[in-house]
């Protein structure tokens, strides 16, 4: 499949965003390697467009619906409240045992019902 964004506007994307955490990278990877459709991943250019979103609002509660290994709650995460937790929703039980691996590895995942 060809990128359908001209090369040079992802040249610059790369260049003025924020570079992905290693967490993520190391999801994203294991996503693309044990998962039958890994395009459904935000990937690291949403992932740090909702990490800033949720940075500016620093929300006490987030609901996700459709969790799928847990990329873009992680990123929601890095700008949630102290107190605050995050509802994640998703139909498909064989992804829980990745979405937990992830969420435990914040060190808090407790945020994370």
């Amino acid at each position: 499949m060809t990128n359908f964004i001209d090369n040079k506007i992802l040249e610059y994307s790369e260049i003025n965003s924020q570079k992905e955490p290693s967490l993520l990278k190391e999801l994203n990877r294991e996503t693309h390697l044990k998962i039958l459709n890994p395009r459904m991943l935000s990937g690291a250019f949403q992932g740090r467009l909702l990490s800033l979103i949720s940075k500016l609002i620093n929300p006490e509660k987030i609901l996700e619906i459709g969790t799928y290994t847990g990329y873009s709650a992680l990123c929601l995460y890095e700008g949630l409240d102290k107190k605050g937790v995050i509802h994640t929703i998703d139909k498909n039980e064989e992804l829980f045992e990745i979405q937990k691996k992830y969420f435990e590895k914040t060190g808090e995942k407790e945020k994370f019902i």
